[in-house]
């Protein structure tokens, strides 16, 4: 899937990035994640679909029996980019961390994400994270 992810990414606008490709052989369906700082748009979807089915070289690198799917993470995916935790900012992010070497889980609202490290806001303190210190992150969906 190497070659397979290279060749997907050579063909994407230049604002989307590229998550993952993942393979369900039971279901015979192909997924490709995308993401960007801002929204991603049924428009982005669907033009890289036109795109990938348009491309003969790239439709040779999937079996011909599979569908394939476009999407975006989803509101329950792990944050795994700096970009997502900075388009989630002020949203409540559950996250679980090593600090002093133990694992930790915080939920707190996400106050702040820069190139090295995130904020977050819980019970009136301030606690800021490594992202390498990050060992899972997601957004707290609340149906309040």
């Amino acid at each position: 899937m190497d070659n397979t992810f290279t060749e997907i990414q050579k063909v994407m606008e230049p604002n989307l990035v590229l998550l993952d490709i993942k393979e369900d052989e039971s279901a015979q369906m192909i997924r490709i994640i995308i993401d960007s700082e801002r929204p991603v748009t049924l428009e982005d979807t669907v033009g890289l679909m036109k795109t990938v089915n348009n491309d003969e070289t790239l439709m040779s690198l999937f079996p011909e029996s599979y569908r394939l799917e476009i999407t975006s993470p989803g509101m329950g995916a792990e944050l795994k980019r700096k970009f997502q935790f900075r388009k989630n900012v002020g949203k409540i992010l559950e996250i679980k961390v090593v600090e002093n070497g133990e694992y930790i889980k915080r939920l707190g609202l996400l106050s702040d994400a820069n190139e090295n490290e995130i904020t977050i806001e819980q019970d009136g303190e301030s606690f800021c994270f490594d992202y390498d210190a990050i060992k899972s992150a997601k957004i707290k969906i609340s149906f309040n």
